[in-house]
């Protein structure tokens, strides 16, 4: 080759490498570039950093991502207006947690329906009011309760040992205190009754032809010590104002007699006689609650074993062949007492208590004209849904 040759080939050469040069130099800073511009955007990013970290913050987690609370200690109350059956599930027992059971609720709303009907159902063992109805009557409502407080005065004659159940206790068809006649529904008599017979067939003058044997103010203070009334000490919820049964001593004779069958100035509502029948059963009081945790009013004294084995047979003698033994029919493990309260004049007010297996239950229908007939069938339906034990 001749040296113009070589020359040639040195110089084209040489080109090609000094446009390879230019085009890696060109490359480098475009790269130097985009790696300073996304450290720039983040305001404070290293050198180092990568490329894909976001430029800009992370959005807040959505409603979905975020802890359930839990109710490990108590929570903000709703009004004492809100539905009852908005609490919350029944896994969900701890301090603050409300005690109203969602599918129990339900039943009590469907056996009450549209009539007007207060109604308190709670467990036994603790007070825990599972399903209420008619909520300011149920718990503020301050009426009397005919004879289901019939059972109260019936711990106070076993009690004192005054009356057994399968003891005489005379049921006339009237009784006169001072000039005052007291009558049985359409006159009954039972001629050789026992007490578990009146009790089951309601019998007001058996109850009232033994208010002789106990002073003044037995009933009123048997009624708080054992029962956890005339204490107005309750907290059901917190911020929430109940009435908790008013058991006044008696002025008279007259109203001692009145006292004895569930009248005069004794006032009660639902809550406070499911929380009689509860007590009267188990022979402990448990102040009734719609929210755990809270501080409660309790007592130390307890019926004796024999009261409330004698008052569970005569309530069960009374759901299948006393006064309500056409509403609990087909129910077995039913124990029952009803009441119709009389207001004066023709007006009175009808009521139905009951326990089945670990419930108790109690309804009130204002003007009623009788407790098996105006609140009974409610309590009925409300128990087909309860256990039996």
């Amino acid at each position: 080759m001749s040296s113009r040759g070589f020359d040639g080939a040195k110089g084209m050469l040489g080109a090609v490498l000094g446009l390879l040069l230019i085009g890696a130099i060109a490359v480098g800073g475009l790269v130097g570039y985009r790696a300073l511009s996304d450290g720039d955007n983040t305001g404070n990013a290293s050198a180092t950093a990568p490329a894909t970290i976001p430029v800009s913050t992370p959005p807040p987690p959505t409603p979905t991502s975020a802890p359930t609370p839990t109710f490990t200690s108590p929570s903000p109350e709703p009004s004492a207006t809100e539905s009852a059956s908005a609490s919350p599930e029944p896994s969900d027992t701890g301090p603050g947690s409300r005690t109203i059971d969602p599918e129990l609720q339900a039943v009590a709303e469907a056996a009450v329906g549209d009539r007007t009907i207060a109604l308190v159902a709670l467990n036994v063992d603790n007070g825990e009011i599972v399903a209420i109805t008619g909520q300011n009557d149920a718990l503020s409502g301050a009426t009397a309760p005919g004879s289901t407080f019939k059972i109260v005065t019936s711990a106070l004659l076993l009690s004192k040992g005054i009356v057994s159940p399968n003891g005489p206790a005379p049921c006339p068809a009237t009784s006169n205190v001072d000039g005052q006649p007291f009558h049985n529904v359409d006159n009954m008599a039972i001629p050789g009754a026992t007490f578990r017979q009146d009790f089951a067939r309601s019998c007001n003058t058996a109850f009232i032809e033994q208010r002789g044997k106990i002073g003044n103010s037995d009933l009123a203070d048997f009624s708080r010590t054992y029962f956890g009334l005339n204490s107005n000490a309750w907290q059901v919820k917190p911020g929430l104002g109940t009435v908790d049964g008013k058991v006044p001593a008696a002025g008279s004779e007259n109203e001692k007699a009145a006292q004895m069958i569930g009248q005069g100035r004794i006032q009660m509502n639902a809550m406070t006689m499911a929380s009689v029948v509860a007590t009267a059963i188990t022979g402990e009081f448990h102040q009734p609650v719609l929210v755990r945790g809270g501080p409660v009013y309790s007592t130390q004294a307890k019926l004796p074993r024999s009261v409330t084995t004698a008052i569970r047979g005569m309530m069960a003698d009374c759901a299948t062949n006393g006064t309500a033994k056409d509403v609990f029919r087909g129910i077995p493990g039913v124990g029952a007492k009803t009441g119709t309260a009389e207001k004066g004049g023709d007006t009175t007010d009808g009521w139905m208590v009951a326990y089945r297996g670990k419930i108790a239950v109690a309804a009130y229908a204002p003007g009623g004209a009788s407790g098996s007939k105006a609140a009974g069938p409610a309590v009925a339906e409300f128990l087909r849904a309860v256990p039996a034990n």
